[in-house]
């Protein structure tokens, strides 16, 4: 839909809005009712950039929420949802930008034995966000769309269906950087479920497809392309067991295909299949006491790794034939339970054989956790112990890793205390050759003063690499602190993060596998510091003023490219409501930029003044 027709769309509806006849409460003609409310307002407006100019201009803008139903909700029953102009300064919309934009669904046949659902949302020139793990994400501005659909068939006596469609595309440019992003992911599922003689069947079979281009700013290379489809079929079974038992068994086979490349003729492709089996059973013979065993197997390991990094928006880091390999684990559990001790006691064995890059591993895993619960000292106490012994048969070669979390939070006269603090070392990865060790921390101190407000300081971090490989380690540190008074409040916060990532069309991702499975160009280093402040104050009724400032100092270090990366973001608010009419006036600060760029960082001011009415249509 092209831009001019998009906001003659917007601004019909904002005229219709108008001119819609007031009446109590709703609109009920024939079997149709209706209810219609939203707000439309006016402004000036000043936009500023470093590299367009000023842009002055008196601006509508509005939003509306329709919905109703037909015959009866379960019938038909549907929303609509447009918003014209809108923008940080005159609404609740988190945007910098003049956004605007419909979302609508629809439910029908609802209860019925072919019940449905469809669901639509378009928006254009809106901000987002370009993630950056434990930092300030980067601003992006762009449109995207999508379409969903999901339908039933539910006859008596015979298979259930259930269909299902999805659609979306996006795209973007991030400010202060000469680059661009899109993606596009569509599905398309059916399944089904029967009950015959006790037993539960499940089947069914979905088809998606993605095409990306991930933007090259952060590390040197040239824009990548990627077009991947997944064809994916599953069939389980299960059914009860004496003992208070249960049993399950599965199936399932993926195809997936990738071609990628720099431009589209996508010279480098990836295809694999996979096939997986997995079973399992429990049983609770006696009461607190469960035991079971679960068996997976998987004959292309190689392929459920790559799978997931395909998932994420990576691109397959070998372009050679998948290797043989295979993954089974047999594992057995057991779960007691010692409710007035306030224990709880796990067991679990394990035995793993894998393949992977041509070299075959072994072991034997034998853990055991133990869980109190309980007050202590006048408070809440949570803690977990665990003990794993390993014997990986390959090298002869034992390892005993150690888990363990404890939680404790109090409440003295006027103060709340809380805190947690988790250790891990040589616990086992998704991979026999690699362990990973860590901790985690949190704490929080509050004290109430008087009656309404309120101080307190939240600390929290984590750290995690894999064990005895350096360069794999991941790092984050988040302190903040908050005043609140009777008419203001005041915040503050710092974060710092460190760590390994890959690339995406949606930003950077922590590595959902172990670093020394990836190409090592795929990998990009970052780290950083984020600050922020805010202040928010109601002095008298209806009257609020609000400002946000954030800073960010970040670098990346991609195969051939580091990059420096600044952001700054602010924006201050005055909203004064008296009735239905809603005074704002306010102002917004971006500031972006990045050294791998080569140009100036973008900056981009705006100045907003205006009047808002809220109305109830119908």
């Amino acid at each position: 839909m092209s831009l001019a027709v998009k906001k003659t769309s917007f601004i019909l509806a904002l005229i219709l809005m108008m001119l819609a006849g007031r009446a109590s409460a709703q609109v009920t003609k024939g079997e149709a009712s209706m209810n219609l409310n939203g707000s439309l307002g006016v402004g000036y407006q000043d936009d500023s950039t470093n590299f367009s100019g000023s842009d002055h201009s008196i601006v509508g803008f509005g939003e509306a929420d329709l919905f109703g139903s037909y015959h009866d909700p379960n019938f038909l029953s549907f929303q609509v949802q447009p918003f014209y102009n809108q923008s940080r300064l005159n609404s609740s919309f988190q945007s910098i930008t003049a956004s605007s934009g419909v979302s609508g669904s629809a439910r029908i046949f609802g209860g019925s034995q072919f019940p449905g659902s469809i669901s639509y949302n378009d928006n254009y020139n809106s901000t987002g966000n370009f993630t950056v793990p434990g930092l300030a994400n980067f601003t992006t501005r762009g449109n995207s769309d999508s379409l969903a659909i999901n339908w039933g068939v539910n006859l008596h006596n015979l298979p259930t269906l259930h269909f299902a469609f999805t659609d979306a595309d996006s795209d973007y440019s991030v400010y202060g950087a000469n680059t661009l992003g899109r993606s596009h992911i569509n599905t398309f599922s059916v399944t089904s479920t029967y009950r015959i003689a006790g037993f539960n069947f499940t089947g069914g079979y979905q088809n998606s497809g993605s095409k990306a281009l991930t933007p090259d700013f952060l590390t040197g290379e040239p824009s990548e392309q990627t077009n991947t489809t997944v064809n994916s079929y599953f069939l389980g079974v299960g059914h009860n067991l004496p003992g208070h038992g249960s049993f399950t068994a599965s199936a399932a086979r993926y195809d997936i295909s990738t071609a990628f490349g720099v431009d589209t003729s996508f010279s480098d492709k990836y295809d694999t299949k996979i096939d997986t089996l997995n079973a399992g059973a429990s049983f609770a013979p006696v009461r607190h006491l469960t035991l079971g065993t679960n068996t997976y197997y998987t004959d292309n390991l190689e392929g459920t790794l790559y799978n997931t990094l395909l998932t994420a928006g990576v691109i397959a880091p070998q372009l050679a034939a998948p290797e043989s390999s295979h993954s089974l684990s047999i594992t057995g559990f057991a779960n007691y339970e010692m409710p007035e001790q306030h224990l709880q006691f796990n067991a679990f064995i394990e035995r793993q054989q894998q393949t992977f890059l041509g070299i075959s591993f072994a072991d034997e895993s034998y853990n055991g956790t133990a869980d109190y619960s309980n007050t202590l000292l006048g408070g809440t106490f949570n803690g977990v112990l665990g003990l794993t012994y390993t014997n990986i048969d390959t090298n002869s070669q034992t390892l005993l890793g150690v888990t363990s979390m404890v939680n404790y939070s109090h409440a003295i006269q006027r103060w709340n205390v809380a805190g947690s603090f988790g250790f891990s070392q040589d616990t086992q990865t998704v991979l026999i050759a690699y362990t990973t060790s860590g901790y985690t921390y949190s704490g929080i101190v509050g004290r109430r003063i008087r009656r309404r407000s309120y101080w307190s300081v939240n600390a929290s971090g984590a750290r995690t690499l894999l064990t005895g490989l350096p360069g794999t380690a991941s790092d984050t540190q988040n302190y903040s602190t908050s005043l609140s008074l009777p008419q203001i409040t005041v915040s503050g916060a710092y974060s710092r993060s460190t760590g390994n990532a890959l690339l995406t069309p949606t930003g950077l991702v922590a590595t959902p596998v172990p670093v020394t499975v990836l190409n090592p160009g795929a990998v990009v280093l970052f780290n950083g510091n984020t600050y922020s402040a805010g202040v928010s104050s109601t002095p008298i009724r209806g009257l609020i003023l609000s400002g946000t400032f954030s800073k960010a100092l970040s670098s990346t270090t991609g195969n051939s490219l580091a990059s420096n990366n600044n952001i700054e973001n602010g924006y201050f608010l005055v909203s004064y409501r008296v009735r239905k009419l809603n005074f704002q006036a306010g102002y917004s600060r971006l500031l972006q930029g990045f050294t791998s760029a080569g140009t100036p960082p973008a900056i981009d001011n705006s100045y907003f003044v205006g009047v808002t009415r809220w109305f109830s249509f119908f």
